[in-house]
């Protein structure tokens, strides 16, 4: 594959939202729901759909594991799930269908991606068609969202967001995790899940300007850059195999992301921020 055909792969194409009536957004990256599983907090998840759907200026993507998908030998107990994964599904496809709309992108967990190993059958991928062909990207992808400045200006905000990997324990590993995503793409926002645990980091690197129009016959400066790094919570209570494999206890929910042009005396910038 030459390297045309892979910038033109449809796993790299980046999925768009223009949002330039407004100038400020926000971004509430859901996962680990476990929809289906006998600890699944319903109550707090609900709270976060809620959330998205009163507020005309909120969006979110899915990153994964929004179905437990238990089956006889993993981890998750089988017997122990509330209903078949079908089910479970069908219930899951209720409770989003009203934000369907404010879903920027779908990708695919450890949970429906070892189904998917198993017997082939996708359940994000049914998910994303089911819910109005929502852009999914099973393995992760980049999201793209342009907010407004002025009439005539505006600015572009990267998202890369992918599900996560291992079992890592303390707080610094699953850090380092997103960190190391920092460094596959290069976005304004970095999302990471399957840890089950709430973090919001930033990383403020030095840039030299960007343009077309940069001059050798004035001073150029040096900008600091900010990156947000997120790993995303889980939704399911501390019991079952998350105790039995002495995890920490965690706080459910998931942070959510600002993303808004603002003006000062030098122009207009990006700014970002993130709070749980």
């Amino acid at each position: 594959m030459s390297n045309t055909d892979t910038l033109h792969n449809w796993q790299y194409q980046i999925v768009t939202k223009d949002l330039s009536p407004l100038s400020k957004c926000y971004i509430v990256p859901l996962a680990d729901f476990h929809e289906g599983a006998r600890d699944a907090d319903h109550e707090v998840s609900n709270g976060y759909i809620d959330w998205i759907a009163e507020h005309e200026d909120a969006y979110t993507l899915l990153n994964g594991d929004m179905l437990n998908c238990a089956w006889k030998d993993s981890s998750p107990e089988l017997f122990e799930d509330l209903c078949t994964p079908d089910q479970a599904y069908e219930n899951l496809v209720k409770r989003l269908t009203p934000i369907k709309d404010k879903i920027l992108m779908i990708t695919r967990g450890g949970h429906e991606e070892a189904i998917f190993r198993k017997v082939g059958h996708d359940y994000m991928a049914q998910l994303a068609h089911d819910l109005g062909d929502i852009p999914y990207k099973p393995d992760g992808g980049m999201v793209g969202i342009r907010l407004k400045a002025s009439a005539t200006i505006s600015y572009w905000f990267w998202i890369y967001a992918t599900h996560g990997w291992g079992g890592a324990r303390t707080i610094g590993s699953k850090v380092k995790k997103v960190e190391d995503l920092s460094t596959v793409a290069e976005a304004d926002v970095i999302v990471l899940s399957h840890d089950h645990t709430q973090v919001v980091h930033r990383l403020n690197t030095l840039v030299p300007p960007s343009g077309l129009h940069i001059s050798t016959k004035h001073p150029i400066y040096m900008k600091h850059r900010r990156i947000i790094l997120i790993n995303t919570g889980g939704f399911v209570k501390y019991a079952g195999y998350i105790q039995r494999k002495g995890y920490s206890p965690q706080d459910l929910g998931t942070p959510r992301v600002r993303l808004e042009v603002k003006a000062n005396h030098a122009g207009y910038y990006k700014d970002l921020h993130a709070s749980i």
